[in-house]
């Protein structure tokens, strides 16, 4: 018999029961930890609350909240109940909040926060009967305080101990009721609806049924082995697809322990606080922890470097004639054996002792970062899915991996490349369609194929490489089509490079806006005796502006010509989910980049002309620069 998500959570912390389930922190206090049963108990409390609330089967209920075992908790509460879980981005702006309550039609919101609280109190959605907050008000206000100082019902704003308290009276009166509303759900219903961050135009709803979701557990169990003995970390958004179903469920699935990070800014200290042994993450983050990893060996000593240089090279030798399935000879084996006992143990001390297994999804991984943390013996995969396939649709074997690709499609899934190049797949794991949009349905599928939205290429082994957005190609002047992915890919391997946007739509150049890391930028600097006053300073200097241009051209050599950079602006900030500019899985908004950063860019046009003409006669001249 198929189980819904609700009954594989309870037949799971049953199974388990006394053993530790989850890991979190409260006011920066030490890590607290909580029973499997304990975890069922307090899911059936609030899913008993919820239905006292008058949540009937199919109810949406939102949960508005940063990442945390209450999180998972108000999820499955919410699907135990038969309702339907809407998680919104914590980030997400007013106009998106709004949207998505009204859209999604939620009865119950939980809320993590009292800044987050005013904007469900700002949002007046008539549907809306019951906002359930999870968390402490500022200063220690209670939440009766609170509610009378702005006049609000104290039957409209309540707190999650009084939901476990009606919840308890519920259970008192019906001992079934959360157990007889489990057995109701059918494997095609509706478990949560998904609003896409997306880089473009309103959210559109994505309906992901139980059935969508079991179908990409039942698969990764043999794509990405972890059972109860594992700790995982979790710290990317829930409202995400991704932490969601590879994060949540698929714990829930293989059981362990998951441990919650305070913050994404905290991840390092947390990682080393509860010691996990697999996290997935996004290439951003990874690529964070690389730079300072290799910040450190580019800082060692003559002789301690080009250890480390030699054992890396070991290590991608290692690491790739395992992914072609060739033995390794017997010298490789004992020179692996040395880098190991010299270099790799030590490495991976620095980044975390423990850490076995990194999947890395959400948006084109760094070629070199998975291949530094595959070499030093940290299986690092990546993978590929949308919102629309119930998260990963393709993801690396982790013994047969291929750097640059996202790997087979799961079992579950069929793709093929449309005639334009375009990834379609269908499948058990695939949405139906979009909530309430029907044109919006009718123009992503075709033949009963969903259209991605991606372009790709499949190789002989049935591994998928992405190589870029349909929707987020640059047409230059001369109707040159140009993958902006690629360009940014390449110049990401830059040294201190963590963001890269490239545009040049109608344009005969193409330009480009570049963060640096910080931290590695000015330690680098540092160490070359540079003089500067701040980072804004710094970025313009000409010893960091001329390492770029040498860099860039270096490794723009297998562009073509009408690919590679002509200038580039080099920002003292990083480009941020707050300012709009990147999605809440911190993918890019080029739209809104260029609109934030219109004039930088027009500048940059302005002196590359002023470079074009300087440059007549003179062949050869590169015209990279940095406008300052």
């Amino acid at each position: 018999m198929k189980k819904s998500l609700a009954t594989t959570f309870f037949e799971r912390a049953e199974l388990l029961s006394d053993r530790e389930a989850v890991r979190y922190k409260e006011n920066k206090s030490p890590y607290k930890s909580m029973t499997w049963s304990a975890l069922a108990r307090l899911v059936k409390e609030m899913a008993a609350g919820l239905i006292d609330a008058g949540i009937e089967a199919g109810d949406r209920v939102a949960i508005l909240s940063q990442t945390s075992h209450l999180w998972a908790a108000a999820d499955l509460a919410t699907i135990s109940s038969g309702a339907v879980t809407v998680p919104i981005y914590p980030t997400s702006s007013q106009s998106d909040i709004d949207f998505i309550l009204n859209n999604s039609g939620a009865k119950v919101v939980f809320v993590h926060g009292e800044a987050l609280l005013k904007k469900v109190l700002a949002s007046k959605q008539e549907a809306l009967k019951t906002i359930v907050l999870v968390s402490q008000l500022n200063k220690g206000r209670s939440l009766s305080e609170f509610l009378a100082e702005n006049e609000i019902s104290p039957d409209f704003v309540i707190g999650l101990e009084e939901l476990r308290q009606k919840g308890l009276s519920q259970l008192d009166k019906n001992p079934e009721i959360v157990s007889g509303r489990m057995e109701q759900i059918r494997f095609e219903e509706m478990a949560t609806i998904i609003y896409t961050s997306g880089t473009t135009g309103t959210p559109k709803g994505v309906p992901l049924t139980h059935g969508n979701i079991v179908s990409v557990l039942d698969e990764l169990k043999s794509v990405i082995p972890i059972d109860e003995n594992d700790v995982y970390l979790s710290y990317l958004p829930m409202s995400h697809v991704f932490e969601r179903v590879c994060g949540e469920y698929y714990w829930i699935y293989s059981g362990g322990v998951c441990a919650y990070a305070e913050g994404i800014e905290t991840m390092a200290k947390n990682m080393a606080e509860v010691k996990p042994t697999m996290i997935l993450t996004v290439p951003r983050v990874l690529d964070k922890i690389y730079a300072k990893v290799r910040s450190g060996i580019d800082g060692a000593s003559g002789n301690a470097k080009r250890l480390i240089d030699w054992a890396l090279k070991v290590g991608t030798a290692m690491v790739d004639a395992e992914s072609s399935g060739v033995k390794p000879r017997a010298g490789l084996k004992a020179k692996h054996w040395l880098a190991e006992k010299t270099v790799f143990r030590k490495l991976r001390e620095r980044i975390c002792p423990s850490l076995r297994l990194v999947v890395s999804g959400g948006a084109p991984a760094t070629g070199h970062t998975i291949e530094f943390f595959n070499a030093i013996g940290i299986t690092t995969i990546e993978g590929y899915g949308l919102t629309e396939t119930a998260a990963p649709a393709c993801v690396n074997l982790m013994n047969r991996k291929k750097i640059g690709t996202v790997g087979p499609a799961l079992p579950c899934v069929e793709m093929i490349i449309a005639d334009d190049g375009e990834i379609l797949v269908r499948g058990a794991s695939i949405f139906k369609g979009y909530y309430g949009l029907e044109e919006a349905t009718k123009e992503a599928f075709v033949d009963g194929w969903f259209r991605t939205g991606d372009i790709g290429i499949i190789d002989g082994d049935g591994y998928l490489k992405i190589t870029d957005r349909k929707k987020d190609i640059i047409v230059n002047s001369s109707g040159k089509n140009i993958a902006p992915q690629k360009i940014e890919a390449i110049l990401k391997t830059v040294p201190f490079v963590n963001q890269a946007v490239v545009f040049g739509d109608k344009r005969k150049q193409l330009v480009a806006l570049i963060v640096l890391d910080e931290q590695a930028m000015t330690q680098h600097a540092s160490d070359e005796g540079w003089n500067f006053n701040s980072f804004a300073e710094l970025v313009e200097m000409p010893e960091v502006v001329n390492m770029l241009k040498k860099e860039i051209a270096e490794r723009s050599k297998s562009l073509a010509d009408y690919e590679k950079v002509s200038n580039f602006h080099v920002l003292a900030n990083d480009l941020s989910v707050e300012a709009g500019e990147l999605t809440a899985t911190l993918k890019i908004k080029r739209n809104v980049v260029v609109k934030n950063y219109k004039s930088i860019i027009d500048k940059l046009y302005k002196e590359e002309k002023v470079q074009n003409k300087q440059s007549q006669g003179q062949p050869g001249k590169g015209l990279v620069s940095s406008s300052r």
